[in-house]
This record gives C-alpha cells, sequence and structure tokens, in this order.
C-alpha cells in the first residue's frame, strides 16, 4: 500500500470544480495529465499530489474542503480495499469516545476509552476525524462519513430516496419499539427515533451494522441494538415482539435461503416463491408484530401482480393484513 493520498476520476472533478466528463476529457486531451497509480482500468485512482500539481499548472483553481481531505486519508489507509470496515470502526470510535476527548487525551487515554472491538483503529486517523468534528460536530461528522462512503460506493448497499424514509416512519407513526430487519445504512430506523422509544436493527454485513449503531449513537437516538447477520436465516431477536416494523426488502433477489426455510414457521400466508423474496421478508416482519401492531414495508409494484404470490396475497387479505406496493424505485 502506497503511502500517498490517491484519487477517482470523481474526487478531481470536486477538487477542480467540474464535471467528471471534463476530467475525461483532459485524459485524452492533454499527454501530461497524471498517469494512474492503483485502481483499476474502469475505476483508476491517480496520485493526489500530482493532479494538485497539474491543475496548478494548468492554471486551474483547486478546491478541495477539510473533510475531503479527510476523506481521501481514510481511503488512501483503505489501499485497495474497500473501506467500510474503516469507515464504521472510525465512524463508531468518533462515535464512542468524542470529538472533545480526542483533542484533549493522549494515545492511551484513548485506547482505554474505546470498546475492545475498535482498539486497532488507527489513532492518526481517528484523530483527522476528530479534528473534523471539532468543526461540524460528532453526528454531523458521522453522517459525513456514511453519506460519502454511499456516494462512493452506491452499489454496496441498497438505498432509498431522501424523502421515503420519513414518509415510511410516519406511516409508522408512534411506537414503543421498532425493528428493521434489514437496516443498511440505517435509514429508516433514523428516521423512526424521533417517536419509538428503542429501536432494533439487524443487517447482513457486520460493517454496515457497526455503522448504523454509530449513526444511531452520534444522533442519540436512545435505546438502540443493532446486530449483524442475514434475518431470514439467523434471526438476531427471535421471539421479539414489535409495535412496528420497517423494512425495504431487497428487490428480485434470488438466493436467499428458500431451500433451507421449506418448512418455516413464519411462512403463515404460505411458502414465498424462489423468485419472490420480498413476500418473504413481509412475512418476517408480520412475525415479528405484537398484535395490533404496524408494518410499513416497500414493495416493488410487480409484488402486486406477479401470478406466482396471488396465493399468499390473497391470503394476507382474507386475513385482514392490508398488503400495498409502492412506486418509489429504490437505489442501488
Amino acid at each position: 500500500m502506497t503511502g500517498e493520498a490517491r484519487v477517482a476520476a470523481a474526487d478531481i472533478a470536486r477538487l477542480a470544480g467540474v464535471g467528471r466528463t471534463a476530467v475525461s476529457n483532459w485524459r485524452r486531451r492533454f499527454p501530461d495529465f497524471p498517469r494512474p497509480v492503483g485502481g483499476t482500468p474502469s475505476n483508476p485512482l491517480f496520485s493526489m499530489a500530482e493532479v494538485e500539481a497539474w491543475l496548478r499548472g494548468q492554471g486551474k483553481p483547486v478546491h478541495l474542503p477539510e473533510d475531503e481531505r479527510v476523506w481521501h486519508r481514510i481511503r488512501n489507509a483503505a489501499g485497495d480495499a474497500d473501506p467500510l470496515g474503516l469507515v464504521a470502526a472510525l465512524a463508531a470510535a468518533l462515535a464512542a469516545v468524542g470529538h472533545r476527548r480526542l483533542q484533549q487525551a493522549g494515545d492511551a487515554e484513548i485506547r482505554d476509552a474505546l470498546p475492545p472491538d475498535l482498539a486497532d483503529t488507527p489513532l492518526p486517523l481517528l484523530r483527522a476525524v476528530g479534528e473534523l468534528a471539532a468543526d461540524r460536530g460528532d453526528a454531523a461528522t458521522v453522517e459525513f462519513l456514511c453519506h460519502r462512503y454511499a456516494d462512493a460506493h452506491p452499489r454496496r448497499a441498497q438505498s432509498v430516496e431522501p424523502e421515503v424514509a420519513p414518509v415510511m416512519a410516519e406511516l409508522l407513526g408512534p411506537c414503543r419499539t421498532v425493528l428493521d430487519p434489514l437496516c443498511g445504512f440505517g435509514p429508516l430506523l433514523l428516521a423512526a427515533a424521533p417517536r419509538a422509544e428503542r429501536l432494533l436493527g439487524q443487517e447482513r454485513d457486520p460493517a454496515l451494522a457497526r455503522l448504523t449503531a454509530a449513526r444511531l449513537d452520534a444522533a442519540a437516538a436512545g435505546e438502540h441494538d443493532v446486530r449483524p447477520g442475514d434475518a431470514l436465516t439467523r434471526d438476531a431477536f427471535p421471539g421479539v415482539e414489535a409495535d412496528g416494523v420497517l423494512c425495504i426488502p431487497p428487490f428480485g433477489e434470488r438466493v436467499w435461503g428458500h431451500d433451507e426455510l421449506t418448512n418455516d414457521p413464519r411462512w403463515l400466508h404460505g411458502l414465498p416463491p424462489r423468485g419472490e423474496p420480498e413476500l418473504a421478508w413481509v412475512q418476517h416482519c408480520l412475525a415479528h408484530l405484537r398484535p395490533g401492531g404496524h408494518a410499513v414495508v416497500l414493495m416493488p409494484a410487480a409484488a402486486a401482480s406477479r401470478r406466482s404470490g396471488r396465493r399468499i396475497r390473497s391470503r394476507l387479505l382474507r386475513t385482514g393484513t392490508g398488503l400495498f406496493s409502492t412506486s418509489p424505485t429504490p437505489r442501488n
């Protein structure tokens, strides 16, 4: 792993205040444009120092705010690996320690203050994140890390348009306990937090689960518990009944445990077809509802008309369980 900061084409565009098309044109038109120093042919990485020197040599202004410089340090520390684990650890460590202690305490004191599973968090990077938090606040800095990662890796976890989570939380209404069995980055739990006493979340990716917990910690979201694991095959909250359940299932997923879960007791309305995992998630959500509770699940419009799911839909309606499809399209 090289010690120099590296930037992708999108980062160069931010650095120069232009669109990505302009960066592509520069690479074609100027033979002295810096050569890639890493990455892949489809997503090359360039030396930040070389890019900055080239831009200044061309008389182009260089704009890189401090938060972007911190982000590039994080990504450089991760090398060619996905930086999610590092981002989640830094966010969790900041939420646990706070920027004031990071500014005032020595290394040994900070290490003692970190939870055991965060003991290996790189202190120079953590202090850089703490300096950023001193300017904008811990919660805002955790949100920056989360959204900056999501912007750089849009396919890493399913997300939705910003207005969808508040609408779903509004439909759910006030609840004592809210569960999201596939919480991703945690937008639904954060949206429900102001009107819930207890938040429960599960996420397949342990790093995403840690990042969601850090967001809830930094936002002072009250009592919450976010656990890693696949809720369909390894439910982290067996026997828990919630007042409300929020969920955005993965649309069209083919491998979700159909064969393993053929006789699962959650399928009160029928075995979900292999090609309709959304109906498995709907029934999982219903299994966690207390009597009289409510679930809000974002479904693809096709789920209301597919032939394979007709039997389950009819049983949901006959038993008085509402089933609605919505039109907003998730961004992967």
